[in-house]
């Protein structure tokens, strides 16, 4: 299974140019190649593609890695004369590299690795050289990670002696068998799927490992499923469940440690699959659906649609420079709306607005910014009819205008920053418009800024020992961080600001002391967390899983001193404020798109 690698956008950065590079390389020899049907030029693309396989592999990145193998593939049956149509595997090979390149440039941009998303490039490349088409199952890679007890809701477990673990085993495989054959030969499959799902509950609460306990409650929704008919009971299916029995024997045999060590991750992965493919339903099969983020690793239909739109959205560089163009004719526009209202004739200049603005919807819309691109497509619409009335422009529909192009050229600079779409937040709700949503990440950056500044400060102190004035400059940056928080209602974060605060000024610069090593590298670990947490809310990121460890830690400052850093910090309002935006939280489910671009998310419990 793969990991959620919130560093993989970071590791494929460092990388990231000389890959493309060598991938434009490949893709300039293939091409010459196809034209000249130079074999020299076609061993250099074959050399450079396996080079660039080489990093992929070493980044592990599945769905990159599989493309690049599949295109390299292809490329030696090529070579080879293995391949019928020689024409349709060069242009595959082609279209291959050219997607390789955009999946990689969306890694980067943060967007998850989903091998699912190039499955129909991958079969268009084994086609090609007919070998046998990738099945969505042997694509699915479902995050790593245990539920919680929380989750499975229940943390019931039963301790047994051997003896009594071995009987209750025994009598709960012989439950399941009963079960399992009154369903395979179809007699009331309902009543007897409903006494497995029993069996699987109970083998919950004979496991202490979350590990174990979560494969039975996988196991518990599957069987949901097939009760409620929201999956077929294919043969596979059978077999799986046919698995599951023999897990109570095995389970019986080792004991839990042993057992653990043993299991496989592959079973866990194959009963996840199933669950995905079944229908939506209320209960544990939901629960599942939604603790290993199926919507997203195994999509369907609409779903799988709307994932590959987001892989086919342009990339950083290329959503900030069309923005940066939009944002341009936006100017435009905004300008010829000014003089509007002051022309006795304007019916040429508003219908030459009308066909702007339409233009300008037709490319929000191939940007993938659908929302705004109605929008303003709407607006475009009772241009040209005001236009072609041919008479005085209401000031309600100048009023109108205006206020629409505001609040668009709030979309751009923030889709230009970010890569998001927040139409929604910008046009209909009720929170921070554009401005102030760009006015509170420069806020943050710049307290970033002084808090870089900070450590070099305190790095100093450790250096030059009693230079108390380094401390001092802590204390001013803290003090403005601690300002920008309270501005920002960002109240669960002050404890590490002011807890900091308290530790220099009433202890270290009031009674000149020196710290000891321990506590200098505690004040870092604070610095680092609070660093951490704003640069998360800079970058539209979770702060809050960040919190507990650095509350963690200002527990620990507390023990060096006998300031009171606990009261000081008001680190009980801190938590309460914590768990309060955390159920917030849990309340609004985060959207698909949240979910790819934001790997936190798929790790929360």
């Amino acid at each position: 299974m793969i990991s959620d690698k919130s560093s993989l956008a970071s590791r494929l950065g460092w990388v990231l140019g000389e890959t493309e590079k060598v991938l434009a390389e490949t893709r300039q020899s293939f091409s010459t190649y196809v034209s000249e049907t130079a074999l020299p030029s076609l061993e250099t693309a074959i050399s450079k593609a396996r080079h660039v396989l080489g990093v992929l592999d070493l980044l592990d990145t599945e769905g990159a890695y599989m493309l690049g193998r599949e295109i390299v593939l292809l490329m030696d049956a090529i070579r080879q004369e293995k391949v019928k149509n020689w024409e349709e595997a060069c242009s595959i090979t082609a279209d291959g590299l050219l997607q390789l390149s955009e999946y990689l440039k969306h890694l980067r941009d943060g967007y998850a690795d989903l091998p699912v998303i190039v499955l129909p490039m991958l079969n268009n490349l084994r086609a090609a050289r007919e070998s046998e088409l990738l099945s969505e199952h042997l694509v699915f890679l479902p995050a790593e990670g245990v539920v919680t007890n929380e989750q499975i809701g229940t943390d019931k477990y039963l301790p047994l002696p051997v003896d009594k673990l071995d009987q209750a085993t025994k009598r709960l495989r012989f439950y399941m068998q009963k079960a399992l054959l009154g369903w395979f030969n179809n007699d009331r499959p309902a009543f007897h799927l409903q006494a497995a799902r029993k069996v699987a509950v109970n083998m919950i609460t004979l496991h202490e490992k979350e590990r174990l306990r979560a494969l039975w409650w996988v196991t518990s929704g599957l069987l949901q499923a097939l009760e409620e008919n929201k999956l077929e009971d294919s043969a596979a299916v059978k077999l799986l469940m046919g698995r599951m029995e023999r897990e109570i024997r095995r389970f019986g045999d080792l004991q839990e440690t042993a057992y653990n060590a043993a299991l496989p991750d592959e079973l866990l992965k194959n009963l996840l699959y199933y669950v995905g493919l079944a229908e939506e339903s209320d209960g544990t099969l939901n629960a599942v659906k939604q603790a290993y983020h199926l919507d997203l690793y195994l999509p369907k239909g609409g779903t799988l649609q709307e994932l590959r739109t987001y892989y086919t959205k342009p990339g950083r560089e290329l959503w900030q420079a069309v923005s940066s163009s939009l944002q341009d004719e936006l100017a435009l526009l905004m300008s010829q709306v000014e003089s509007l209202g002051q022309r006795e004739h304007p019916t040429a200049l508003l219908a030459d607005v009308a066909k702007r603005t339409g233009s300008l919807a037709q490319t929000l819309g191939m940007l993938g910014l659908g929302t705004v691109a109605d929008l303003t497509d709407k607006i475009a619409t009772e241009q040209q009819a005001a236009a072609a009335a041919d008479t005085q422009i209401s000031s309600d529909l100048l009023e109108r205008m205006s206020e629409h192009y505001i609040k668009l050229e709030s979309v751009l600079r923030e889709y230009a920053e970010t890569g998001y779409d927040r139409t929604e937040e910008i046009f209909f709700g009720e929170g921070q418009s554009g401005s102030e949503l760009g006015a509170a990440r420069e806020v943050v950056r710049t307290s970033l800024t002084s808090l870089a500044k900070a450590q070099a400060e305190l790095a100093a102190f450790h250096q030059e020992e009693g230079n108390f004035a380094h401390l001092e400059e802590i204390s001013k940056v803290l003090r403005s961080i601690s300002g920008t928080l309270e501005i920002l209602s960002l109240q669960e974060i002050q404890p590490l600001a002011q807890g900091l605060k308290a530790y220099l000024a009433k202890d270290l610069q009031a009674t000149k002391r020196k710290p000891a090593l321990e506590e200098i590298h505690c004040v870092a670990d604070i610095m680092t967390l609070l660093e951490a947490a704003l640069s998360c809310i800079s970058n539209h990121e979770d702060h809050l899983p960040l919190l507990p460890v650095g509350f963690e830690k200002l527990y620990e400052l507390d023990n060096y001193t006998k300031i009171d850093l606990v009261h000081e910090a008001d680190l009980a309002h801190a938590q309460a404020e914590l768990e309060h935006k955390k159920k917030a939280k849990q309340q609004t489910p985060a959207t698909l798109y949240q979910k790819l671009r934001n790997q936190r998310l798929l790790t929360e419990a």
